[in-house]
């Protein structure tokens, strides 16, 4: 069994997703809570998942109730924190408290609230709630309009939120729109090579791969993927994750070669990331399998797609005590 490093989902690896600045450093005693709080994020991004909510929780404890935007600002990384660890209900809650507390501490229009509102609507979303979803990232994204601007690097990650879920729910003409509009901001803005700019360009090539404009999706994965290579970030998640969609790209036009040298690629740095026993790996499994049986090679798909079926089947058994 591959092992694999001590890494975290996509979303805590990149730092438009990941733990922000601390809203407004109160005034409480001797306690530096900026600094304790960026202590909470090295366990997290080292994978002790477990030990940085642990941190988090007596951080918490000791919060002041007069300080909302404290309290708020260590919910906010709790319910990541949650999330990655698949406890569903339990970052629900969390990010919940944080919205409400930053609404208390700031009101309804706020930067730091449309932030908020973005991480509660992503798990309302995974929670079967779409419509309340879809309903908080709108107002998200008019927030960051009105108060930053619509050029804004506010507003190119709240249509970026927005995007990604459009894009979860298989609406992919809007996921384009929202994705595009929100890589133009960064492209402009940002560095080259920007780790938001190479996210925000990857999954608008996902979105494209899904409308089966299959060049204009090449053109961006195949960018992007150059772009993690030149920020030294050739084998991890995230080119995986791209590698992947270029396979489906070549796949879908029946360039079986270079699509299965794609879902190889990805599958070895899946393992190398997530373990060959996670259930992203044994997504890719399966497309590999029926890449062969699509390409007349029955007996080998066969097997790699009964070998997918039970290890996403161990997956399910394994992530469903969590929820």
């Amino acid at each position: 069994m591959t092992q694999p490093r001590a890494t975290l989902p996509l979303f805590l690896l990149l730092p438009a997703l990941a733990l922000g600045q601390l809203a407004s450093p109160p005034d409480s005693g001797q306690e530096d809570w900026p600094a304790l709080l960026e202590n909470t994020a090295r366990p997290a991004m080292q994978g002790r998942l477990g030990e940085s909510e642990e941190q988090l929780r007596a951080l918490l404890a000791r919060a002041p109730a007069s300080q909302p935007a404290l309290r708020a600002d260590i919910l906010h990384r709790l319910q990541f924190v949650l999330r990655s660890r698949q406890q569903t209900t339990a970052a629900l809650e969390a990010a919940s408290q944080a919205l409400a507390l930053r609404q208390q501490a700031f009101g309804p229009k706020h930067l730091l609230v449309a932030e908020s509102q973005q991480a509660y609507a992503r798990l309302l979303a995974v929670d079967g709630q779409p419509a309340a979803a879809e309903k908080l990232l709108r107002q998200a994204v008019q927030t960051s309009d009105q108060l930053a601007g619509s050029n804004s690097q506010a507003a190119a990650a709240s249509r970026h939120a927005l995007g990604l879920f459009y894009q979860q729910q298989k609406q992919y003409d809007k996921a384009a729109e929202q994705l595009g509009r929100a890589l133009a901001i960064r492209q402009k803005q940002l560095p080259a090579d920007h780790p938001d700019t190479l996210y925000t360009q990857a999954r608008l090539g996902a979105a494209l791969q899904q409308l089966k404009q299959y060049e204009r999706a090449i053109d961006l994965l195949q960018d992007a993927l150059a772009g993690e290579a030149r920020r030294g970030n050739a084998d991890g998640l995230h080119a995986a994750i791209i590698t992947r969609e270029l396979a489906y790209c070549y796949h879908y036009q029946q360039h079986y070669a270079e699509a299965e040298a794609h879902y190889q690629q990805a599958l070895n740095l899946l393992a190398l990331n997530l373990g060959s026993q996670h259930h992203a790996y044994a997504i890719t499994l399966q497309a590999l399998g029926w890449l062969y049986i699509s390409s007349q090679r029955e007996n080998e798909g066969q097997a790699l797609l009964e070998t997918a079926r039970q290890r996403l089947q161990q997956a399910e058994q394994d992530a469903a005590p969590r929820k």
